[in-house]
C-alpha cells in the first residue's frame, strides 16, 4: 500500500530563517512516518517566480532535509500568476527557470501487484498556473497528458492503474460544474482549460486530486474522486470572497495519503507545526 505525504504552500525565503523553521518540525514528522513519496504541491517558495537563485536554494534546502523520493509542482509564486491576472503574470522564462530547477512533467510510478490483474500506481504532477497561457510549456503539458493517457489506456487492459494528481490551484470550489465568478478567478484560472483538464482527469479514472493554494483545508470526494486541499505548510491561513472559510485550527501539517490495493484512498490529516496567523484577503480589491 503506497503512501504520499502532501504538503504545500511553504513559501520559503532565503533570508527569512523563520519561515524555515515553521516547516523543518512538519518535514521532521514526514521522514519519522516514512512515505513512499512526497509531493508538494507549489509555493514552495515565496518570490521563486522572481529569482531562479531563490528555486535553487529551495531545492538544495529540500533535498537535504527530505529523506523520501520527492517532487515538487510550482505555484503562483513559483512561476508567475494565472496568465488572467494583471500582476506578476506567468512567462516562458519563468516556466523555464522552474523546470531548470525543479524539472518538467514530475511523475512517480510504483510497481505492479503481482495478482491476476496487476495493480501500477502513477503519480503525476502538473502545472496548473498554466491554465489559459499561452507560452510553449503549455502547450508541451498537454501532449504530455495525451502520452501520459494513451500510455494508460493501452495497458489498462492488463494493469489496473491507479492516478493520483497533484497540482498546485483546486480545479472547482464546490463542484465540477459550478459557473466562474470573480472572486474565485484568481484561485481557479481560467474555466474552460481547467474543465477540460478535469474530463482528462476522470476519463483516465483519477483516484486522487491534491492541491494547495488556498490556503485552507479540504478533504472531500466527487464523483468517485478523492479532492484534498492541504493544509499551508507556511503557518498562514487565509479567508477570502469565494472560499469556505472555515474557522482557522490551532495547526497545520500536511496529508498522508495511502493508496489501497482495491483502488481505495485513504487520507489523514497530520497536525504538527503552529498555525501562526489569519489573513483576510481579497485578490479583487
Amino acid at each position: 500500500m503506497p503512501t504520499i505525504a502532501h504538503i504545500s504552500d511553504l513559501h520559503l525565503q532565503s533570508g527569512v530563517p523563520a519561515r524555515q523553521a515553521q516547516v523543518e518540525p512538519i518535514l521532521r514528522k514526514i521522514n519519522a512516518m516514512k512515505p513512499d513519496l512526497v509531493v508538494i504541491s507549489g509555493d514552495v517558495t515565496d518570490d521563486g517566480w522572481d529569482s531562479i537563485e531563490e528555486l535553487k536554494w529551495a531545492k538544495g534546502w529540500l533535498d537535504e532535509r527530505i529523506d523520501a523520493e520527492w517532487f515538487a509542482v510550482p505555484g503562483n509564486h513559483d512561476v508567475g500568476n494565472f496568465a488572467s491576472q494583471s500582476l506578476g503574470r506567468i512567462s516562458e522564462q519563468r516556466v523555464a527557470n522552474w523546470e531548470t530547477v525543479f524539472g518538467y512533467n514530475v511523475g512517480y510510478t510504483k510497481g505492479c501487484t503481482p495478482t491476476d490483474r496487476p495493480r501500477g500506481l502513477r503519480v503525476l504532477g502538473f502545472n496548473s498556473m498554466l491554465f489559459g497561457a499561452t507560452c510553449k510549456q503549455q502547450k508541451l503539458e498537454h501532449q504530455w497528458l495525451k502520452q501520459i493517457s494513451d500510455v494508460l489506456i493501452r495497458t489498462s487492459s492488463h494493469v489496473e492503474w491507479h492516478v493520483a494528481v497533484f497540482i498546485h490551484t483546486p480545479l472547482f470550489i464546490e463542484r465540477p460544474n459550478e459557473t466562474s465568478h470573480p472572486d474565485t478567478d484568481y484561485w481557479l484560472g481560467h474555466q474552460k482549460p481547467r474543465r477540460l483538464f478535469l474530463e482528462s482527469l476522470i476519463h483516465l479514472g483519477v483516484k486522487l486530486i491534491c492541491s494547495g493554494h488556498v490556503h485552507q483545508t479540504r478533504l472531500t470526494e466527487v464523483d468517485g474522486i478523492k479532492i484534498a486541499w492541504a493544509p499551508p505548510a507556511s503557518g498562514t491561513w487565509v479567508h477570502a470572497p469565494g472560499l469556505p472559510n472555515p474557522p482557522m485550527p490551532a495547526k497545520t501539517g500536511f496529508f498522508l495519503h495511502t493508496l489501497h490495493d482495491d483502488g481505495r484512498v485513504e487520507s489523514e490529516l497530520i497536525e504538527c507545526a503552529p498555525m501562526l496567523k489569519l489573513i483576510e484577503f481579497d485578490p479583487t480589491a
